[in-house]
């Protein structure tokens, strides 16, 4: 059994510690991210006479703190640091009554790059994670010239294969790093992993998380053993094996000349054996550069062509921590074993890399770990058929047994 774990919530207003607000922070929800899944997040209810009357006793006041992006909070857990963002939005409010609640919502720090744009222009070329240093040092010295800088800073930078880069319109540069994390083609997937104290690395996918042999998620629970309290998986549709993608063509204004749009058309043979033949057209009305068109697709027919299910499962926290370290963790990255004795099909049994954790903390410090898994991309998924045959035909023998 787990120790019940202790929370710190500390708040900053810009970059400068105000105190932990732990004790206030009700409906305490958490999130960490691959960058291709989303952002983090950090999700809690304040009183606000409670907030107003915290806020006075640290020398400032509601008015002062409550502001979009310049207030950040650092969640920490049994004192590792496990998640930081920023104020995304000023809370709706209803001071007509004796007490009002906020809502309180922080985004992680990749989202703070969705508002910065990079312009068009020739194409850049690099090592991929070099890049992609480059371009978060730009919003960094954008955001410094006028006069209060991002503050984020590389950390370990994998070196990547070197690549091409081509602005076609204007993009943010959340938008470019998520774009080109999840890339089956060029540098190869990569993740962008942001710190609770704005330091970031930029890992190749085989160096991001662990492979985690010290337990086995079961279900059903077994006694002194980590368990799943519930496991299911979500219908599966969109299914097609080969991507039409068309790009993005050129018309005059006088409409007497316009150019072809680029079209890049991918079959997944191994899904194809497996499931059958099915064609579905991606339009990217903004590409014109036949490059991008190719890894665009590619990346639209990995998710396309992956006809299994995923596993949704939920975690005690009391049998394993949400936590970058330690003996029974999971975190994002990690690949997990998942053996469900119910599934006749054993599409939930298996390995599968998380890919996201959504935890909530309960008053007592409880928590319940919600883990978003994927067993990979379509032609990863091929090399599970034969192991997946042999579960399905494993279990439906332990299940005539009974």
């Amino acid at each position: 059994m787990i120790k019940t774990p202790e929370y710190e919530v500390m708040l900053y207003l810009n970059g400068q510690i105000i105190g932990d607000v732990r004790k206030l922070a009700q409906n305490l929800t958490w999130s960490k991210k691959r960058t291709r899944v989303g952002v983090d997040t950090i999700d809690f209810i304040v009183n606000d006479v409670m907030l107003a009357q915290w806020c006075e006793g640290r020398g400032t006041s509601l008015a002062e703190i409550l502001k979009p992006i310049a207030l950040e909070c650092r969640l920490i857990r049994n004192d590792i640091p496990v998640v930081g963002g920023f104020l995304a939005t000023l809370p709706s409010y209803s001071p007509n009554q004796a007490s009002a609640n906020l809502s309180l919502k922080f985004d992680g720090f990749l989202n703070l790059l969705d508002g910065v744009y990079l312009a068009p222009g020739e194409t850049q070329s690099g090592k991929m994670g070099q890049l992609v240093v480059d371009w978060i040092n730009e919003a960094n010295t954008r955001s410094e010239s006028y006069g209060k800088g991002f503050g984020l800073v590389a950390g370990t930078v994998s070196d990547m294969a070197s690549v091409d880069q081509t602005f076609e319109n204007y993009s943010s540069v959340k938008h470019v790093l998520v774009n080109r994390c999840d890339n089956i083609t060029g540098a190869g997937p990569f993740d962008v992993y942001f710190h609770p104290d704005k330091t970031y690395d930029v890992l190749k996918d085989e160096e991001f998380g662990d492979i985690i042999d010290s337990y086995i998620i079961y279900y059903p629970g077994r006694l002194n053993n980590t368990s799943a309290s519930s496991i299911s998986a979500p219908e599966v549709t969109g299914f097609a094996s080969a991507v039409l993608g068309v790009g993005a063509g050129q018309i005059s204004e006088d409409g007497s000349s316009q150019s072809e749009a680029p079209t890049s058309f991918q079959v997944n043979e191994d899904a194809v054996a497996e499931f059958g033949y099915f064609e579905t057209i991606y339009q990217a009305s903004s590409v014109s550069v036949q490059d991008t068109l190719d890894q665009n697709t590619a990346s639209k027919l990995a998710i396309t062509s992956s006809g299994i299910w995923q596993p949704q499962v939920t975690l005690i926290g009391s049998e394993i921590e949400p936590t970058p370290d330690g003996d029974i963790k999971i975190w994002v990255g990690d690949t997990v074993t998942v053996q469900n004795s119910e599934d006749l099909t054993g599409m939930t049994n298996g390995q599968f890399r998380v890919n996201a954790l959504v935890v909530k903390v309960s008053a007592s410090n409880a928590e319940t770990v919600t883990p978003t898994l994927a067993r990979g991309d379509a032609s990863g998924n091929q090399t599970f058929a034969q192991e997946l045959v042999d579960i399905k035909n494993e279990l439906l023998a332990l299940k005539t047994a009974r």
